[in-house]
């Protein structure tokens, strides 16, 4: 008589922690209060820059390098902003780039109320305030990997997610309000106080990193950086799929006045609720992730949110009326935010301890790459063929891309091992 054997229940796996839970943390609720000031003062100071240069030049040129100047210094000195990230001490170097950040707002501030503020003088303060944050953005990445638990980390980055989110929801309403009223000038000094609060935070903090690693000269450890990124197999891969997903997944974000304007003939009004609703549906895909997060795989969560960003393009392709666009905006939000908090996650989960500001580096440089290349592509494309045509592209191109990519994976160790 044969025996039948029951299979053995299999324990389940733990839920994860909930959103709210690394705000628990008192050292890393003040660095949210502090970024979530940050984040909405910096929005308000983008549109402050490209308003005025609007006033002082009007050539789409000059505009174009407003946006340039911010973005360009992410991809030149991130790697060597994740060195000095992993070499010294990343409170330090944020109180110290925060109150340059504050000086640099606070004159812009004083001068464009001034009047003595020209198109150049203006190019000068938004590449110097890029660079500011392109050096400070791998010691901030870092440092939180350093207050919470490695178990907390996703519910960190995603809470990080939100306060990015909502300073684009909110941000850009506000600084309308106070441009229209005030001028530019008060959003620039907005700036200065939002970076006053984020350097508050570390005002007197002065304990020491603890270094996993030997000290290594400057040179030695920035190409260490490298060689970890191009023979750390998974930590390439994905950087690789995130490059590609964002060349193509980006294209809203630069296409979208036209598609205010040209598509759906409006004007600032209607480029401003497109903006809001894309906030709005990434503001709830970051409070829904945590479910979502606990019984997928991050591969299949980025294929998820990659067919759901496809359909939002072919939508916005159809669209004919603004209600039809922000819907489409609003599920685009949902799939952007989904997308790239699971590639940010993956990412910092696959460094070890002495690669933190490296590793961080290379996530801002491969993101600031693929947003650059993404608007240079479809925004061609756009002045070639046409808005709908660079829509319809790009969110083929993006479910085609992931196909393609799909054999790197996005899983990534319990306990990365030290290089």
């Amino acid at each position: 008589m044969r025996m039948c054997i029951m299979p053995q229940p299999q324990n389940p796996k733990p839920a994860p922690a909930p959103l709210w839970e690394p705000l628990k943390n008192l050292e890393f609720r003040l660095l949210y209060i502090g970024l979530s000031i940050t984040q909405v003062g910096g929005w308000m100071n983008g549109i402050g820059c490209s308003w005025l240069m609007t006033s002082l030049d009007g050539s789409a040129l000059m505009l174009g390098l407003v946006q340039t100047s911010f973005m360009l210094p992410g991809i030149l000195l991130s790697l060597p902003a994740g060195v000095l990230a992993d070499q010294t001490d990343r409170r330090r170097l944020i109180l110290i780039l925060s109150s340059i950040m504050i000086i640099v707002s606070i004159d812009l501030a004083v001068l464009s109320a001034l009047g003595w503020v020209g198109p150049w003088l203006l190019l000068a303060h938004t590449l110097a305030m890029g660079s500011i944050f392109a050096m400070q953005g791998p010691a901030l990445l870092s440092i939180i990997q350093d207050i919470v638990r490695r178990d907390l980390l996703p519910q960190a980055l995603t809470l990080n997610s939100i306060s990015l989110n909502l300073g684009r929801s909110i941000g850009p309403v506000i600084a309308g309000i106070l441009i229209s009223t005030f001028g530019a000038a008060v959003v620039f000094f907005v700036n200065s106080v939002g970076y006053a609060a984020l350097g508050s935070v570390f005002v007197g903090n002065r304990r020491a990193d603890l270094r996993a690693h030997a000290r290594e000269t400057f040179m030695i450890a920035l190409l260490n950086g490298l060689r970890f990124a191009v023979n750390e197999r998974r930590l390439r891969g994905m950087l690789i799929r995130l490059l590609l997903f964002l060349c193509c997944a980006s294209a809203l974000l630069t296409l979208m006045p036209l598609v205010a304007k040209g598509m759906l003939g409006g004007g600032p009004g209607t480029f401003g609720t497109l903006v809001t609703w894309v906030g709005v549906g990434s503001v709830i895909a970051a409070f829904g992730r945590g479910r979502l997060t606990a019984k997928i795989t991050p591969d299949i969560h980025v294929h998820l949110s990659v067919l759901i960003a496809s359909l939002s393009y072919i939508g916005l392709f159809f669209a004919e009326t603004l209600t039809q666009a922000c819907a489409a905006a609003f599920f685009y939000g949902v799939a952007w935010t989904n997308a790239t908090v699971t590639y940010q996650v993956a990412t910092q989960m696959s460094l070890p301890a002495s690669m933190r500001g490296r590793g961080a580096s290379l996530f801002i440089m491969t993101f600031g790459a693929g947003m650059m290349f993404g608007g240079l592509i479809w925004g061609a494309v756009a002045d070639l063929a046409s808005i709908r045509l660079a829509l319809l592209g790009a969110g083929l191109g993006t479910f085609v891309l992931n196909l393609l990519t799909s054999g790197l994976s996005l899983r990534y160790p319990d306990t990365p091992t030290e290089s």
